[in-house]
């Protein structure tokens, strides 16, 4: 008896919900020609706040279908019309919503990107009330541009779990994804890697790749191979920051390979602050407190100290290569004094003395320098005026293709992986800073132009406590667009970071094999 009135309960509960569900569906089903009957242009309506697209967006070519998302202030909006306007004097296109955001038909963002092309396409999202007849409770409006310029080149970059310290736990699960921004995702290339892999780097013309990998044990490792579709780890591709001179124990930390191939710039005698941090989003605090400038040219297997970035008295890191490898910029602060600690001469202090080190609250400033690489020789260097001495810390300089530009990131204190990170840009001989408008709310960082000089990749935290890619353009003025958030580009869960636009196809690398740790 019991089990016929539970099931006569389960019944009656089912046929009540499915009658909520089928009034819900049909309140929020509207005629297209309804609602624009009652549509008012210079009507006054709550406001719909859309989140992304942002105003002003452009996009590139070769984006595929993003997702509109937006927040309305009418509570009482259950459904949404899109209407996209174009320049062309064709009629609009209208998209109906019934949930606050919507991603348009692959046919149909085709459409609209051709009729968008280096013209305004008008976006008005209009909110509907459920009543038998529809009225209209909030709008929105923002406008975007499809873009001429393609981003014309694949990228290669890391997906990793958080927090840091799982990570570290299992390497194994870090991956590296390279392709094409068309992509949804890229295919992965690397994973498995049961050794941590690090930063990575290629030549201007696509053909070497240089990563920090462990091999043997040694932290200090690095690997320098060609690129093939078949890429291959192998043990005679890697050298080790620990064979040069007095170097023993070295990270070899932010290294970068030179646009011709030849050389390798990296930070070595290094010493850093490692703090891990319970954070999902910002899980650990890491920068260089100790450590100088090191070459290793390929041509002769020989290492050398980069006169001119190796004054103890400083900590000298983050090196970057302008396009002609001519220059090294590069983040110098003043080195603190580390007599008291327990791991002089270690790669890292102990979390312990890590945490002393920065409970003073005192800020840990990074200034842009700039120094003749000159064969080796090195030279004088010299503060980059708009990224130096300003109270803040500069640190992560990216020149463009072209040489005129450089982009860097500013935050109030330390180096890498900053909440308050911004990007900001100056003529490659130093001037005026100006802020990128393609800034988000949480962290900018780890950026990479593409080898046209047209846009520019990198990391944010805005959307999601998961690193996520955004896209900006950049115009022969050194001005940006609104970011382009790549959300299709890592999977759930997983956070991308250090990406680097490659100059070679989609496809040139469709397996790395880590054939090192067969030795």
């Amino acid at each position: 008896m019991r089990k016929k009135a539970f099931g006569l309960i389960i019944l009656v509960a089912g046929l009540i919900t499915a009658a909520f569900l089928c009034r819900t569906l049909r309140r929020n089903t509207y005629r297209i020609e309804d609602v624009l009957a009652v549509y008012q242009e210079d009507a006054d309506y709550d406001a719909i706040t859309i989140e992304h697209p942002l105003d002003q967006t452009l996009f590139p070519p070769e984006m595929i279908p993003p997702e509109f998302r937006w927040k309305d202030s009418a509570s009482a909006s259950l459904a949404w019309l899109v209407r996209i306007g174009f320049a062309d004097g064709e009629p609009c296109m209208y998209y109906p919503a019934q949930r606050r955001k919507w991603t348009p038909r692959p046919e149909d963002w085709q459409a609209i990107k051709t009729r968008s092309l280096e013209q305004d396409a008008e976006v008005v999202i209009l909110g509907i009330s459920a009543a038998e007849s529809p009225r209209i409770l909030s709008r929105a409006r923002m406008s975007f541009r499809t873009s001429k310029d393609p981003v014309g080149a694949p990228l290669f970059y890391r997906e990793v779990n958080l927090p840091f310290l799982e990570a570290d736990k299992d390497p194994s699960r870090i991956r590296w994804r390279f392709g094409s921004i068309a992509s949804a995702p890229p295919p992965v290339v690397l994973d498995n890697l049961p050794v941590c892999g690090n930063c990575h780097s290629f030549s201007r013309d696509g053909k070497t790749l240089a990563m920090d990998v462990d091999y043997a044990s040694r932290k200090g490792s690095y690997a320098i191979t060609e690129v093939k579709k078949q890429t291959v780890l192998a043990p005679e591709d890697i050298i080790t920051w620990m064979d040069q001179e007095d170097s023993h124990d070295t990270h070899g930390l932010l290294s970068q390979i030179s646009p011709d191939g030849r050389h390798v710039v990296s930070t070595v005698k290094d010493m850093s602050i490692f703090v891990p941090k319970q954070s999902l989003a910002f899980s650990q605090l890491f920068f260089p407190v100790k450590g100088i400038l090191c070459t290793f040219d390929r041509e002769t297997g020989q290492f050398r100290d980069l006169p001119g970035a190796d004054d103890p008295r400083f900590v000298q890191s983050n090196p970057s290569w302008s396009p002609d490898g001519e220059h090294i910029v590069f983040a110098r602060a003043a080195a603190p004094d580390l007599q008291n600690t327990k791991h002089q001469g270690y790669i890292w202090l102990t979390p312990a003395e890590s945490r002393e080190f920065i409970s003073t609250g005192e800020p840990f400033l990074y200034d842009l320098y700039r120094i003749p690489f000159n064969g080796g020789k090195g030279g004088t260097a010299e503060p980059l005026e708009g990224a130096s001495h300003n109270g803040m810390s500069n640190y992560f300089a990216r020149h463009s293709p072209d040489g005129r530009w450089i982009v860097f990131c500013r935050a109030r204190s330390y180096m890498l992986l900053q909440p308050d990170s911004e990007l900001y840009i100056i003529p490659a001989e130093g001037g005026n800073a100006r802020r990128l408008c393609c800034n988000t709310s949480r962290m900018n960082s780890w950026h990479s132009w593409s080898p046209n000089g047209k846009w520019l990749v990198f990391a944010s935290k805005a959307y999601s406590d998961y690193t996520q890619l955004c896209l900006t353009h950049i115009d022969e003025n050194g001005c940006s667009t609104p970011p382009v958030l790549l959300a299709h580009l890592t999977a759930p869960k997983r956070a991308a970071n250090i990406p680097e636009f490659v100059n070679a196809r989609p496809g040139s690398i469709a397996t790395i094999h880590k054939q090192f740790l067969d030795d």
